[in-house]
């Protein structure tokens, strides 16, 4: 038996009067919109004419052109010409070799005062200079730094005015990682590596490894380094930041770190400076001709004598460099020897240098000089068939063979700072490795 309930019976009819209700107003309010009253149409149709009246009268909506379009046009009016600044040009050298009017010389120098003055070129520069279509006359002269800086002049009207902007400059970390093909600057070349830190990487490890005499096709280098972008252009590169190379079947790093008091220098991975008492050999980009020995055919007398030094072949002219600090104890003609150089390095060691072309300025007996200073060139002076040099090398007054001597680093990283050392070096690996896989695993790893 179900109980009455009369609360919820209520309820449910108040629930359908509200829908009912609700649908009555919708189809009134559908109805009136559907039928205005007589009064209403009219006044729409007044509004409705008032309006097209003023759009009609409305002026057209301005339509802006394409930015691409309007660059088309102002290069299809104007021609650019490009020139990077060799060695012995001026600017109105230049101007006359691309055919431009010199005639904006004394206007452009005039306007730049002590500022711009685009007379002061540098090798490298790059001037770009923008002509009128089929005329020699310019409306635009800028001058790019390999610093970055650009100095610029325009044309307004008939006057010339110039400004000087240096754009934001940005750093980049940049690898290189190769084969050795013929020699090592054409295989950095190859991978891109810029020419001025090639001959960083050459002096890198000039205490270790003579980059003419012991590389062989099939060693390996990789380098990570900095470059400086600006403006489009390479401004700055360097330094090195780390570099390998695998040369013989043994590996040779150098890590860059810099100690609290400002100092910065090359260490290997156990935190020893790469700069040693004497550089590996007194030339650069050399071959040997003969190798240390007591039983050679000497070229001219054609006798068999002691040969106790090394044969550097070259060209003439090539500059000599003192293999480490001394003092120059004999300078002169020696006989055999040409043109000649010795140096007591200390109460050690003692070096020569024979058949040289001609000294370098300045030099005289007695100077005291410094490692990789220049002493001379590489001739045939003396008993000599051809331009190389003659070197030998004497310890304790004695002649020795020197590519086999070993000797002392200079300063080298303290025990208070390995811990922060090794931290840092660990981090250059790391991205020497995510690109030099190829050296994982290969090679004896040598820390001399």
């Amino acid at each position: 038996m179900r109980l009455y309930d009369p609360p919820k019976r209520r309820r449910w009819f108040f629930r359908w009067l509200g829908i009912g209700v609700l649908g009555l107003l919708v189809g009134l309010s559908t109805w009136r919109n559907l039928n205005p009253p007589a009064g209403n149409g009219d006044k729409l149709k007044a509004i409705r004419g008032k309006a097209e009246e003023i759009v009609s009268s409305s002026p057209p909506q301005t339509v802006y052109e394409d930015v691409f379009f309007l660059e088309l046009q102002h290069w299809n009016r104007l021609e650019r010409k490009m020139y990077t600044v060799q060695s012995g040009d001026s600017l109105s050298k230049i101007l006359h070799d691309l055919g431009v009017s010199a005639q904006n010389l004394g206007a452009w120098h005039k306007e730049s005062l002590a500022l711009c003055r685009p007379e002061d070129l540098k090798v490298g520069d790059l001037l770009e200079i923008d002509l009128v279509r089929g005329t020699q006359d310019p409306v635009r002269l800028e001058i790019q730094g390999e610093g970055g800086e650009r100095r610029l002049f325009l044309k307004q009207g008939d006057a010339w005015v110039c400004r000087i902007e240096t754009p934001p400059a940005f750093t980049l970390t940049e690898t290189a990682l190769g084969t050795i093909q013929d020699n090592l600057y054409s295989s950095c070349v190859d991978q891109g590596m810029p020419a001025k830190l090639i001959m960083d990487l050459a002096d890198l490890f000039a205490y270790d490894i003579d980059f003419t005499s012991d590389l062989r096709p099939g060693d390996r280098f990789a380098v990570l380094y900095e470059i400086t972008v600006g403006n489009g252009r390479l401004i700055k590169a360097g330094p090195i930041q780390a570099a390998r190379m695998n040369v013989s079947g043994q590996t040779y790093e150098a890590y860059l770190y810099e100690f609290p008091d400002g100092f910065r220098d090359y260490f290997d991975a156990r935190g020893r400076s790469l700069r040693k008492m004497f550089l590996k050999a007194p030339l650069s980009y050399r071959r040997i001709s003969s190798t240390f020995t007591y039983r050679r055919l000497h070229p001219v007398l054609k006798i068999f004598r002691p040969h106790l030094g090394i044969d550097y072949a070259a060209p003439a002219g090539t500059p000599v460099s003192a293999i480490g600090d001394g003092k120059v104890i004999k300078m002169g003609w020696n006989g055999g020897f040409g043109r000649y150089v010795e140096i007591q390095h200390n109460g050690v060691y003692r070096t020569s240098y024979g058949h040289l072309s001609a000294f370098a300025k300045g030099l005289k007996k007695g100077a005291r000089v410094k490692q990789g200073d220049v002493i001379g060139y590489v001739g045939s002076s003396g008993l000599a068939t051809g331009p190389h040099l003659d070197f030998r090398f004497y310890k304790n007054g004695k002649p020795v063979n020197f590519l086999k001597t070993a000797f002392p680093h200079a300063r080298s990283i303290p025990a208070n700072l390995m811990a922060d050392f090794g931290k840092k070096r660990r981090e250059l690996e790391s991205q020497l490795r995510l690109t030099a896989v190829a050296f994982h695993g290969t090679g004896e790893s040598r820390h001399p």
